[in-house]
């Protein structure tokens, strides 16, 4: 082989080594690029079902103190009644 044949084997074995080193760089970025979309899809979804469970509790809580006001009418309704009859 020439000297001008070498120098050309040796430029297309330079050239294949960049565009795969080129390559494993995209595949790279690609990875950490969806990686980090995921890990932010996640956190937010984390949120969101942190939101929902808070609003379920706080309906929760709501319908408790609800139920409870209602008692404590009853009880002291109850307790004006044994006033009454205990006054008489």
């Amino acid at each position: 082989m020439s000297p001008v044949e070498w120098g050309l084997l040796l430029g297309i074995l330079a050239q294949s080594v960049a565009v795969i080193s080129t390559l494993v760089k995209l595949v790279a970025w690609a990875t950490r690029s969806i990686t980090a979309c995921e890990q932010r899809l996640t956190s937010l979804e984390h949120q969101v079902n942190n939101d929902v469970t808070g609003r379920r509790v706080v309906a929760e809580m709501r319908e408790d103190l609800a139920s409870i006001k209602s008692q404590v009418i009853d009880i002291r309704a109850d307790i004006k009644l044994l006033h009454e009859i205990a006054g008489r």
